[in-house]
């Protein structure tokens, strides 16, 4: 089995790049927040003005992201994917430094991470940032820096996926089992897609132990949608 895990919202509490920009981006980037929500760029675009508006150091960036809370509950569900051969991969519209600092500050650096690249371009105090998408789609719908179904398209296995927002409303059709909370437990009732409700990994625990053998990862069946 695979587990597919979003971030933002999901494993963080929090969108974590929204939070990066309200501390150190120019006010410009609620401008292009505005212009991506009135359908003029699409959310590849979006992020990458927003990601070139962001003025501070390296060092206040490490600073703020190591005060950024997850839920400590996926610390366990990660412990729990290793120790049963699950293979584990968080899949996110987010950014990697962002996603890879903030893991790392919770002990954890061995997770596949696949996410939009941020880089360095111009070096100093205040470096210039931008925002590659080696994980972006031509042909995807939602036109995402990260083509989540098409990530989602390459597994061989059997697999669960756990989100909760709009970045995974795409993935939810075709992903073998969801868990979903907020906006995408909502997406997922109005589509009529099943689901596992969750409120955070603990409760996700709770649905995979019973299914899980001594000797490796057994799929569950999907299940009538759960709005709880």
């Amino acid at each position: 089995m695979q587990a597919f895990c979003d971030f933002d919202g999901t494993i963080s509490k929090h969108d974590v790049t929204d939070l990066v920009l309200e501390r150190f981006a120019l006010p410009e980037w609620r401008q292009v927040e505005a212009r991506w929500e009135a359908g003029e760029v699409n959310s590849a675009q979006c992020m990458r003005e927003q990601i070139r508006l962001i003025r501070t150091t390296r060092q206040e960036m490490d600073r703020f992201l190591d005060a950024v809370q997850i839920d400590v509950e996926f610390i366990t569900f990660r412990h729990f994917c290793q120790q049963h051969d699950i293979r584990l991969t968080v899949v996110s519209d987010g950014v990697d430094y962002f996603i890879r600092r903030i893991l790392a500050n919770h002990g954890i650096r061995d997770v596949e991470i696949i996410a939009n690249q941020m880089v360095t371009v111009t070096p100093g105090d205040f470096p210039g940032l931008d925002l590659l998408h080696p994980h972006a789609d031509p042909a995807c719908r939602t036109a995402s820096g990260v083509c989540k179904c098409r990530v989602i398209g390459t597994a061989d296995m059997q697999h669960i996926y756990v989100g909760d927002g709009r970045s995974d409303f795409c993935v939810s059709h075709q992903a073998s089992h969801v868990f979903a909370k907020a906006r995408l437990a909502a997406y997922c009732t109005a589509q009529q897609i099943p689901f596992t409700h969750y409120i955070d990994f603990a409760q996700v625990l709770t649905a995979l132990r019973p299914l899980v053998s001594k000797s490796g990862a057994r799929m569950p069946q999907r299940i009538a949608p759960q709005t709880a």
